[in-house]
């Protein structure tokens, strides 16, 4: 646990959307509480401070979303402990940022599976060995070819269809059904089966390219590469290494990545953009995305 208990949330100078008890939006300013500015309801005739929908953390939400950033740039909760404790004077216990990133990164992800990508005719699908417990299961992931967005990441012991079925189905279902033109993946076989149960439609039909690598497959008139889901993974096993694999297959690593990757993390092949914003979601999350992407997700789940 923290052991500065004197640790507060900081002051927002932000308005807040609306009053805390009514909802209603007909409000004024009334003064400061604790230098803290104060509000004041017309409708509900009552007195309220807003910290931008942070008031219920016990931490201060800037370490929270510290910690977040550096994890999923791949520094281990141990070296952030001793990054808190040296710089902001706090004594955590890594377990503490453990909590912290699980519970957040639920919230966060929860939120933003409400909003659609628009997504290319194109998606990537590759499957790497990820080792979970000291044992090797297998990570599959689905990534949008035009717009970089990762669909999904789902973990399996073995390759079957039914593996790989998944894999696609949870793709599908995060894209809000929709049924991609092409789908390229490398030869293993259980794809051509999975592609046909998961995107089967006389009317739209998904091309399934296989045996695909990173040098690339013509058909046709077209030039197919799995160049993208390739250093996907790349950056995971990266990240895989620093921790030395994975406690369970319900890491919060393995949802808090896709999340990192779609909404956090700037591509310079996307102009420094995120792949979420490129696919059309907007949140307006600014410089400190951390901390404006659990804002957003805190407000919405009150």
């Amino acid at each position: 646990m923290v052991s500065n208990p004197d640790m507060e949330i900081k002051e927002e100078n932000d308005k807040p959307f609306c009053c805390k008890f009514c909802r209603s939006e007909n409000y004024i300013k009334y003064g400061k509480k604790n230098n803290k500015q104060q509000y004041f309801c017309k409708d509900c005739k009552r007195k309220f401070v807003d910290n931008l929908y942070f008031e219920r953390l016990k931490a201060d939400p800037k370490i929270i979303c510290l910690t977040l950033d550096l994890y999923f740039k791949g520094v281990s909760l141990r070296k952030i402990c001793d990054h808190l404790k040296q710089f902001y004077e706090l004594s955590v216990v890594h377990t503490t940022l453990l909590k912290w990133i699980r519970k957040y990164i639920i919230i966060m992800d929860e939120y933003v599976r409400q909003f659609r990508p628009q997504l290319s005719n194109i998606w990537n699908v590759d499957e790497m060995m990820i080792n979970i417990n000291g044992e090797w299961h297998y990570l599959w992931n689905v990534i949008d070819d035009g717009t970089r967005f990762h669909l999904a990441s789902v973990v399996s012991k073995e390759r079957k269809i039914a593996d790989a079925s998944k894999a696609l189905r949870t793709a599908k279902k995060r894209s809000h059904n929709k049924r991609p033109m092409y789908v390229i993946t490398d030869g293993l076989k259980s794809y051509n089966k999975a592609i046909e149960e998961e995107f089967f439609s006389y009317r739209n039909k998904s091309t399934h390219i296989g045996n695909v690598g990173i040098r690339g497959k013509k058909n046709g008139e077209d030039y197919f590469n799995n160049n993208l889901v390739e250093r996907l993974q790349g950056t995971i096993r990266e990240r895989n290494k620093t921790q030395r694999g994975l406690k369970d297959p319900y890491s919060s690593f393995v949802r808090g990545h896709k999340l990192y990757y779609n909404f956090i993390k700037p591509h310079e092949s996307l102009y420094n953009k995120t792949p979420a914003e490129i696919a059309g979601i907007n949140l307006e999350l600014e410089d400190n995305k951390w901390e404006n992407l659990l804002h957003n997700a805190l407000r919405n789940n009150r």
